[in-house]
């Protein structure tokens, strides 16, 4: 057996060692940043059973699908609580996806090479890191999404039974994981299919593949109810709202090559960041000629170019959808909801690349990727130059608070710090506050002292800054700003809004009332 093992490994020591690679930049700095506004809502569920969390999730189900919350809970009753715990299942959807990356590669090309090379630059991106480290659900619905059209695939190539069961049961197992992303991969097959139906190419009749679907729609009928009740029950605002750009159509061009800008530069570099940005551009716009070049010469046979429409298709499904069923979100978000897009993104940049003769020209463009892939992980893991400075909240408020502190003081539970943050960090951080909800803060007496979380964002119609969120009738007795936004960047985005913009993304104050 042992024997059998050193040969496995030897026989693939370069996958053995991208798949060691992933997993060092997944765990490294994972506790280096504590969790932005929407990773806090996992936390308010993790003093709950998982039997009390199923029926507390049926009478009020969040935004939502239960099973990535229902896994973290899991994971919480077992392991201590702390961020890895919390992201833990997230890194491991994200290492998953980079095994399907090599998979589906390989089953495409039947080359290593290819695959590892795929694999490799999967993984290597701060914009992947970021996703895959997030204690949210989108790497979990990305591995079950990217399993479904890898199983989709197999079924058309050969007409292989069990690949088309499979696909079934993926594509019920990422609508439990995300709305958006099952959307994607379900109207994108059926779609594919009915192309090759017309066309005469199916592995399948049109009878038995509606059979199957209707099945998969049967599994999923519980999630209508808690998407019903969320929306109208509930109320969800975001149907009503606008976005940044005002749903226009340079909001939805905006959108779809947002989407390629931080696939590709991740959220750690600016277009003045001219050596790094003119090396990606350099690397996109070979990419673009490969696809002619690849497509003159027929390199691009028929899977790799049906990976590369797939990449677009899920890109364009994103923006639109995005763009009609929550148009609160701007295009800044849009890559975040169609990650599913990325690993499929990632393999055609390289079936692109390849598609030339030269080997040369491949490895120097192969090195400016490596690059450019290596100066976003630095600025990522260094917290530094991040477009969206959401997902960068770092410790040193929550350290500000403990240090600064009194028994007898509370803390305002909102938003920005909810009962899941109190309860979490309250050992470490608020050991002499108790928490206030909302409500009695308009309530408490005047020299009552608190502690309040703000952050700051851009809305649709003003740009809302930490000071703005400050109750009425509070005065402030100490303040810590945090995360500053990049200077150059503020100002671009003032001038395209035309509007001020937030200095400082996170603050806390403590505030007495007056």
């Amino acid at each position: 057996m042992w024997h059998r093992l050193k040969n496995l490994v030897l026989e693939n020591r370069w996958l053995f060692g991208v798949l060691l690679l992933t997993l060092g930049m997944l765990f490294y700095h994972i506790s280096y940043r504590t969790f932005w506004m929407d990773e806090t809502a996992v936390l308010a569920y993790l003093k709950l059973s998982p039997i009390n969390f199923l029926v507390s999730y049926w009478q009020v189900p969040d935004n939502h699908p239960p099973l990535y919350y229902f896994l973290v809970l899991l994971v919480s009753k077992i392991l201590p609580w702390n961020e890895l715990a919390i992201r833990l299942v997230s890194i491991l959807s994200g290492f998953g996806v980079v095994i399907l990356v090599y998979l589906f590669t390989l089953e495409i090309t039947n080359e290593k090479r290819l695959a590892l090379v795929a694999t490799f630059f999967t993984a290597f991106s701060s914009y992947f890191i970021l996703i895959s480290q997030m204690a949210r659900y989108h790497s979990l619905a990305v591995f079950f999404a990217l399993l479904t059209l890898y199983f989709f695939y197999l079924f058309l190539k050969d007409g292989n039974q069990k690949a088309w069961y499979y696909y079934l049961v993926a594509l019920v197992f990422t609508a439990y994981s995300d709305y958006p992303q099952f959307f994607y991969v379900a109207v994108l097959t059926n779609l594919c299919y009915l192309y090759c139906l017309i066309r005469r190419q199916t592995p399948m009749r049109l009878l038995k593949w509606i059979n199957g679907q209707f099945i998969a729609a049967i599994f999923c009928l519980p999630l209508v109810w808690m998407l019903y009740h969320r929306i109208f029950v509930q109320g969800d605002g975001g149907w009503s709202n606008v976005n940044l750009l005002g749903n226009s159509w340079l909001n939805n061009i905006g959108g779809i090559f947002f989407h390629f800008y931080v696939y590709f530069f991740g959220e750690n570099i600016f277009p003045w960041n001219y050596l790094f940005f003119g090396s990606g551009t350099v690397v996109l716009l070979v990419a673009v000629v490969g696809l002619v070049v690849g497509n003159r010469r027929k390199v691009l046979d028929r899977s790799r170019m049906l990976i590369i429409i797939f990449a677009g298709s899920l890109i364009v499904l994103n923006t639109l959808f995005m763009n009609v069923a929550d148009r609160r979100y701007n295009f800044i978000v849009y890559p975040k909801f169609g990650f599913v897009a990325y690993p499929l993104f990632v393999m055609s940049l390289v079936f692109c690349i390849t598609s030339f003769r030269s080997r040369r020209i491949q490895l120097v463009i192969f090195m400016l990727w490596v690059a450019v892939s290596l100066y976003g992980l630095q600025n990522f893991y260094n917290v530094t130059n991040y477009l969206n400075p959401s997902y960068f909240r770092t410790f040193e408020a929550f350290e500000f608070v403990r240090d600064n502190s009194m028994v007898g003081q509370q803390l305002a539970i909102t938003g920005d710090a909810n009962d899941g943050v109190y309860n979490f960090y309250k050992d470490k951080y608020f050991v002499n506050l108790s928490p206030l909800s909302h409500d009695e803060l308009k309530l408490v007496k005047t020299g009552f002292e608190v502690w309040f979380f703000s952050t700051a964002f851009d809305g649709p119609e003003a740009s809302v800054g930490v000071l703005d969120r400050i109750p009425v009738g509070f005065e402030i007795l100490k303040q810590f700003d945090s995360v500053p936004l990049d200077t150059k960047f503020k100002l671009f985005k003032e001038r395209i809004l035309r509007r001020p913009s937030y200095n400082y993304k996170y603050s806390v104050y403590l505030l007495r009332k007056i």
